[in-house]
């Protein structure tokens, strides 16, 4: 068996959790002190104690499988990409995922949604004047974290909890309508991080690697995924009959954190954000006129009336509200909208801001089959439930693009988003315990001013969500002029619930 190597970080002490608690703002301190429990309730002495690399009998022959999959595919080397795309290649070459044809009109819908103002995107004429072959795909079009990131054998485990989405896609080339996209795996890595003195929850920290081509054969992404899965085992006789989706689901009580109520002051907020969002349209931002320091102007997206779904191989959801800025701040539609019992602005007609997805073409790729009750259903996840529902870990990064787009202009270009949720000290704020995953990435240790800071509460409906954003770097590299910077998404009350960094090639005066 392939050994797994062990990383640790001790058990947090007291004094580390009044470092969390004092993280906390008073309303969350409140509203836990109200409803103090995170998860469903379940007795520890129900659950077998596990060590770091020693396996149960029952999970032996689950994670040897598991670690031959991600060494075959280790052993398989580069891809013969031509053959790929032919269809050559043996059909039991390992690491082969789903083929993803790009229709025109799921272009349109992500691109509408998001950012329906970026000419690139949406004006195929525009976009040609610019030296691009149409309009354009959302630059997180195709890589997708479900069909990339391999979690741990279901079968192996009774209860999961989820923590620590960390992850990366960098941009080579544009997708556009008419493309097709294959996924290749080019590496998995899982280390045990359970701690030695051993636990109820076997930690494991997984990173999975993906190149994505399109069907000249060019690579137009590489992608990284990252997770901590905490995975619980019942002792025999002390598993409960059921086995639904919330039987074996844990989380922390993301819902505890109070929904917020949009006062008056609160839209003469979120309207003078709108009032001073610039777009650096077509007049190019020049590298030169880029200082280490800047903060772009911030964006605000929301309030976030519904979720986007995930819709595997996507690397985007369906569904979810857009934003109704232009309406809001259009007197004369504005007075045809209606406040709901939040005290959030929407149009009579709910299509008009719940946009009916365009029906999405079959895949090609290797048969799901059936899948093991514990299976992850992130459409489960994402439900909404009690009239709010957690976001997708991907909803912020989408909003931070438009963000990206309108500070960069035209001729600037994503060539690397990151992100994160739910980060270690996420859970602590909400009463829940994980080791660190080795493979995560604090992206506001990159702002001086936020250092020590980090996502502290999960990103519910409800939420606004106000994109900042700090320059922490900039730089000439392989005949590209690039800066480098940290974002995060806040909520109007002050809550961090989606946090990253982004890189950008932006046109020099010294190329002109």
């Amino acid at each position: 068996m392939r050994k797994i190597s062990v990383r640790f970080t001790r058990a947090v002490t007291i004094v580390a959790l009044l470092l969390a608690a004092m993280s906390m703002t008073p309303a969350l301190l409140q509203a836990q002190a109200a409803f103090p429990a995170a998860t469903k309730a379940v007795n520890a002495d129900d659950f077998v104690t596990v060590y770091p690399g020693v396996f149960t009998e029952r999970e032996k022959p689950l994670v040897a499988k598991y670690l031959a999959e991600n060494q075959a595919i280790a052993d398989r080397g580069p891809i013969d990409v031509q053959a790929l795309i032919h269809g050559t290649l043996p059909k039991d070459t390992p690491g082969i995922g789903v083929v993803l044809p790009v229709t025109e009109a799921m272009v349109r819908y992500d691109n509408e949604k998001y950012d329906p103002d970026n000419r690139v995107l949406n004006d195929a004429a525009y976009a040609k004047t610019l030296g691009y072959e149409n309009i354009q795909a959302y630059p997180t079009f195709a890589p997708n974290d479900d069909g990339i990131l391999k979690a741990f054998p279901a079968a192996s485990r009774d209860r999961l909890l989820v923590s620590q989405l960390n992850h990366d896609i960098k941009i080579y080339k544009p997708i556009y309508p008419g493309d097709t996209i294959y996924t290749v795996i080019t590496e998995r890595t899982v280390r045990d991080i359970t701690p030695p003195e051993g636990s109820t929850y076997r930690s494991m920290s997984i990173e999975c690697k993906a190149s994505l081509y399109n069907q000249k054969g060019e690579k137009v992404n590489d992608a990284i995924f990252r997770v901590v899965e905490s995975l619980r085992q019942f002792k025999e006789g002390r598993a409960p009959k059921s086995t639904g989706f919330r039987d074996f689901w844990e989380a922390p009580d993301w819902m505890v954190r109070p929904a917020h109520i949009y006062t008056d002051k609160d839209w003469a907020t979120i309207k003078g954000i709108w009032a001073k969002e610039k777009r650096q349209g077509a007049t190019p931002l020049y590298w030169e006129d880029v200082k280490i320091g800047d903060q772009p102007t911030w964006t605000a997206d929301g309030p976030i009336v519904a979720s986007i779904n995930p819709t595997s191989p996507y690397g985007m959801g369906v569904g979810g509200s857009r934003t109704m800025r232009k309406e809001i701040m259009d007197p004369a539609i504005f007075k045809t909208m209606t406040k709901d019992e939040t005290g959030n602005y929407l149009l009579p007609n709910k299509k008009d801001y719940i946009a009916d997805a365009p029906d999405q073409k079959p895949m090609e790729g290797p048969p799901a089959g059936a899948q093991p009750v514990g299976t992850i259903d992130t459409k489960e996840i994402h439900k909404q439930t009690q009239d709010r529902a957690v976001l997708i870990n991907y909803f912020g990064r989408d909003l931070a693009i438009r963000h990206i787009d309108n500070w960069m202009g035209d001729h600037g270009v994503i060539t690397d988003i990151r992100w994160g949720i739910m980060e270690k000290g996420t859970h602590a704020n909400f009463g829940t315990m994980v080791p660190l995953n080795p493979f995560s990435v604090n992206f506001l240790d990159k702002v001086p001013f936020m250092k020590g800071k980090s996502v502290n509460a999960h990103g519910l409906t409800g939420d606004l969500g106000i994109v900042k954003s700090y320059v922490y770097d900039k730089y000439y590299r392989d005949g590209n002029y690039c800066v480098d910077l940290a974002w995060w998404v806040e909520s109007i009350d002050g809550y961090i619930w989606e946090a990253g960094g982004a890189t950008i090639k932006l046109p020099s005066k010294n190329a002109q």
